[in-house]
């Protein structure tokens, strides 16, 4: 069990929850009616290695993020896909130095317009509820009403209150990123320097299919090769979309790879220079388009001759590339990720966006 980063996490939210109160109380002061507590839960800094489950509750869906035995943590609705621990740290820090501003209504009936009133109760509000190992709840809080947005510089202001208690408070902190899961899963995707791709291929299920590729690292351009007879490019740069399609990868969404029904599904091909090769699958459901990944190396396919020392620098040894692939492999490959239209549709081009037909030929 790790517990280092939560003994660092109790430093930080020390430091934050002076910083907040300092930074916000000014704000309020004109208005205060009576003293609040310095803090919603005063002991949770000295329970924050205990911390084993944070469950989230919306008037949408609910939600549990679970610390694993390895001290790592994942979403328990999404198969245990994996949450950053700075993310986790976050939900800790916002709830533990949430800055008390003013003392607010303690009448349940009147809960309901501050959106104070929980989510299993019918209500509107948000619950952030931490629990131990042992299933008991650390601290619970309702989220509110947002009075003032957070900025970049500044935290926002809204209603909360102890699940446990009556008593509101207008208080300060930084809870934009709760309330939906896409938020807190981990967003890494597989990384490849686009100066390390050298091809790349795309297969309609039909297997019809394009390819593009390069021979010098610095090029911007992926020419399109294998040409059928009687067609051409569209134009010079019309396969750069194809080429560079592993840039500036996300998802919303995730579930196991085998969950996903993948017959019929679009193949794109990528190919460095070392000799990696990773292969994509991506299909269209009814809940949008669901991307895996499978990676391979093989030290045949390494294509360094003509490359200056400087772009060879770029590449990874054979050691590093089999790492990068088993880690893909390991990471990813048990994965299947709901990805944006826009780039399944790069994975997904086809002969006819790419190519017309050559009339100087007719």
């Amino acid at each position: 069990m790790k517990t280092k980063p939560f003994v660092l996490l109790a430093i930080i939210t020390t430091l934050s929850v002076a910083g907040a109160a300092w930074s916000t109380v000014e704000r309020s002061r004109a208005t205060a009616t009576a003293a609040p507590p310095h803090g919603l839960f005063p002991d949770l800094i000295d329970q924050v290695n205990d911390i084993a489950q944070i469950d989230v509750a919306t008037p949408k869906l609910s939600f549990a993020i679970n610390r694993r035995e390895d001290g790592t943590w994942g979403i328990k609705e999404r198969d245990g896909y994996g949450v950053k621990f700075e993310t986790i740290k976050q939900a800790v820090v916002g709830i533990a130095s949430m800055a008390l501003l003013e003392t607010k209504t303690a009448k349940p009936e009147l809960h309901t317009r501050l959106f104070l009133k929980s989510p299993k109760d019918g209500g509107r509000g948000t619950t952030i509820t931490l629990t131990n190992g042992a299933g008991t709840a650390i601290a619970a809080i309702v989220v509110g009403k947002t009075k003032t947005a957070p900025t970049k510089d500044e935290d926002g202001i809204y209603y909360v209150r102890s699940l446990d208690q009556a008593q509101s408070y207008l208080a300060s902190g930084r809870v934009e990123a709760w309330e939906t899961i896409d938020r807190w899963l981990d967003d890494a995707m597989p990384m490849i320097n686009r100066a390390r791709v050298r091809a790349a291929t795309a297969t309609q299920p039909g297997g019809a299919k394009v390819s593009v590729a390069r021979t010098d690292p610095d090029s911007r351009d992926f020419k399109i090769i294998d040409i059928p007879a009687g067609m051409k490019a569209l134009h010079d740069t019309a396969g750069n979309p194809l080429g560079s399609a592993l840039g500036f990868l996300d998802f919303d969404d995730v579930r196991r790879v085998e969950k996903v029904d993948f017959n019929g599904a679009n193949r794109a091909v990528f190919k460095t220079f070392d000799g990696v090769t990773l292969t994509l699958r991506v299909i269209k459901h009814k809940d949008g388009f669901w991307l895996s990944f499978d990676a391979g190396f093989d030290a045949a396919d390494i294509l360094l001759d003509g490359l200056s020392d400087q772009q060879k620098k770029i590449m990874k040894s054979t050691t590093d590339a089999e790492i990068e692939v088993a880690d893909i492999n390991k990471r990813f490959g048990p994965w299947a990720y709901n990805v944006p239209e826009y780039k399944a549709k790069d994975f997904m081009t086809s002969p006819d966006a790419l190519l017309v037909k050559d009339e100087a030929t007719n």
